[in-house]
């Protein structure tokens, strides 16, 4: 006997019990006339006069025995797909027509539809509840607004009454087991992410790096996945001072990811244990696990937890995590540099120089003038290949201050400020701030908890040389060599005994009152003019002419004593005329950076000398070059 026969049996059985039980109280009730109501469809017929169910009745007149069942007594509960229903169910399983679908399946769905020995009108539905079909196999149950569904199928017309029981009509076919699409993630990782809109700067931050995709992509990778939303992300970069992805240096951002993934393993959240150390890809860097409250990794809080991918599991959390060197570096001053790219050459050198440690010290208090990447590159420096650490630190530490100086504390012009690595001098004017003449400060007042960063546009360069050193240099260098006839004038003063020495003089600071010096230096195309002005041949001849006492006084007219006169100090001077070391003055024209000579014995081309090199810092002066020999 099949289960079809035992089911119709055991309704028999029941069947009759309930005639006995109707014909025992039909004799207890006496004679009372009543009015019986119009006889009720059963539910075949039912089905078979409602038009919207033609292919419910297509599919049970397949089977005679499911008909023959349904038009008998019952009770019964029938879930009506209607033949919009059926249509969508031939096309999601790919079939033409009913014809299609094998007999064996079609029945199989019937079944499920049909709940024997029970009818179950909707206030006898809960929510929550499940029913056991004529399948074997359950539905279940949910109500919520006073709308009911059967699995994912809405009860569109419910309690239609039949003679042998109700039927409720759906929109959707139910599918047994053998149809539904197998549980389970259909998503990687990273589609996961590119999936769900609130991780949409993870994924900007992920796809910058190619190999990053691929792996957290791989269909045979096991990763564990902390996913930081856009909310983490903003406050990050609020942290750190930038606005946006782009500005993060790539292997900063890459370093951060990184921090993020586990790999080799998928851990649920019921798999992670209280004060649990999970290594990352971050060269195995460790996040902690804390479930004091709710899940934590380090400070952040898993908002989302378990969200299934093909390769792993994603827990979403409300905060970046950073890994260990770069939460010792946020909030100090190396912070604005080490999260911008626009300073990354600046942060490689102090990583090389091995200055990092001492710019992080939480007990320091420093003040930190940073040069861009454009600023190294105005400097001569574009990349830091040759260069080692005993090249890089006396760089760096003339950069750096000792104490925390405001843009408002720095001193007047003129003043020098000294700094881990030597002195820098200081000229202030209507165009803004200058170091060393040359430097402007373009950003001010970007302060940390250990100090304070003002951002610079040309790298300052420590002297390492006195006056003469870089004329002799100059002299004699294999390309552009410059000043040769200075030195050589240099020279033949400083030969002579009767003279002040002046190659002593301007290699040295004076012993006395430390005396600094400002020299206007002559090109060797200046003096080749004064050659033939005064009507000699070279610079032998005019010593001889003119005495060696006279040529010394010439050149002390090109030197001011006592003071570093950088091109920016010019637009401050009170005066245009400026002493020089002979105690002759020179005047100049502010305005194009002119010397006016007013010799009228000698007419050297025009009448002014030209500045037209400026601020080359010795270690006891300033030169500034020009194209004539001014005379006293």
């Amino acid at each position: 006997m099949n289960k079809l026969d035992l089911k119709l049996k055991s309704l028999k059985v029941a069947f009759l019990a309930t005639v006995s039980a109707m014909l025992l109280m039909t004799a207890s009730c006496g004679d009372d006339d009543t009015t019986d109501p119009a006889p009720l469809d059963n539910i075949v017929a039912l089905a078979q006069g409602t038009n919207d169910l033609s292919s419910l009745v297509a599919a049970l007149t397949k089977f005679p025995d499911l008909v023959t069942a349904l038009s008998g007594d019952g009770p019964f509960t029938v879930f009506a797909p209607t033949d919009a229903a059926f249509a969508s169910l031939l096309t999601d399983l790919n079939f033409g027509s009913l014809d299609d679908v094998p007999e064996a399946t079609l029945r199989n769905i019937l079944e499920y539809h049909v709940i024997s020995g029970n009818a179950l009108r909707s206030g006898d539905l809960n929510d929550g509840q499940t029913a056991n079909t004529l399948l074997g196999e359950s539905v279940s149950v949910s109500v919520a607004n006073g709308s009911v569904q059967i699995n994912d199928s809405n009860v569109r017309t419910a309690d239609v009454e039949a003679s042998n029981g109700v039927v409720h009509i759906i929109d959707q076919v139910l599918l047994p087991a053998e149809l539904r699409a197998p549980v389970g993630p259909t998503q990687n990782v990273v589609e996961l992410a590119q999936g769900t809109a609130n991780l949409s700067i993870l994924v900007e931050a992920l796809i910058k790096f190619d190999d990053l995709v691929a792996t957290l992509s791989d269909a045979n990778g096991n990763y564990t996945v902390f996913a930081p939303t856009n909310d983490a992300f903003t406050a990050l970069l609020g942290v750190v001072g930038q606005t946006d992805l782009d500005d993060i240096p790539e292997d900063v951002l890459r370093r951060v990811l990184s921090y993020h993934v586990v790999a080799g393993t998928v851990a649920k959240s019921t798999d992670l244990s209280d004060g649990q150390a999970i290594g990352t890809l971050l060269n195995g860097e460790e996040v902690t696990v804390d479930l004091s409250d709710g899940v934590q990794i380090n400070a952040s809080n898993v908002v989302t937890p378990d969200v299934e991918g093909t390769n792993g599991v994603v827990h979403v959390v409300d905060a970046v995590l950073v890994p260990e060197l770069e939460a010792s570096i946020v909030n100090t001053v190396v912070e604005p540099a080490y999260f911008n790219k626009n300073f990354s050459i600046l942060t490689a050198a102090v990583v090389e120089a091995d200055l990092l440690g001492t710019l992080i010290d939480a007990n320091s208090n420093l003040t930190v003038f940073a040069p861009t990447n454009d600023a190294f590159a105005a400097a001569g420096i574009t990349s830091l290949d040759g260069l080692t650490a005993a090249d890089l630190v006396p760089i760096l530490t003339y950069h750096v201050l000792s104490t925390e100086v405001l843009a408002a504390d720095l001193p007047e012009t003129g003043s020098s400020i000294t700094t881990l690595g030597g002195n820098i001098y200081l000229s202030v004017n209507e165009q803004g701030v200058y170091l060393n003449g040359t430097t402007q400060v373009v950003d001010t007042d970007i302060e940390a908890d250990n100090g304070v960063v003002h951002v610079i546009n040309r790298t300052l360069m420590p002297p390492s040389s006195n006056i003469v050193e870089i004329a002799v240099a100059a002299s004699t260098a294999s390309e552009g060599a410059e000043f040769g006839q200075l030195v050589a004038a240099l020279t033949a003063i400083e030969a002579d005994a009767s003279t002040a020495a002046l190659v002593t003089v301007l290699s040295s600071m004076d012993g006395t009152n430390n005396t600094p010096f400002t020299v206007f230096a002559p090109t060797d195309d200046a003096f080749e003019a004064l050659y033939t002005a005064a009507g000699v041949a070279d610079l032998d001849a005019l010593v001889t002419a003119l005495g060696t006492a006279t040529v010394e006084q010439v050149l002390l007219y090109h030197v001011v004593a006592g003071a570093r006169v950088f091109s920016t100090d010019l637009p401050n001077l009170t005066s245009a005329e400026v002493t020089m070391a002979n105690s002759g003055t020179i005047t100049l024209n502010l305005s194009n950076l002119t010397i006016t000579d007013t010799d009228a014995a000698l007419s050297i081309g025009t009448t002014d000398a030209k500045i037209v090199g400026t601020d080359i810092l010795a270690t006891n002066g300033v030169i500034h070059t020009i194209d004539q020999v001014i005379l006293p």
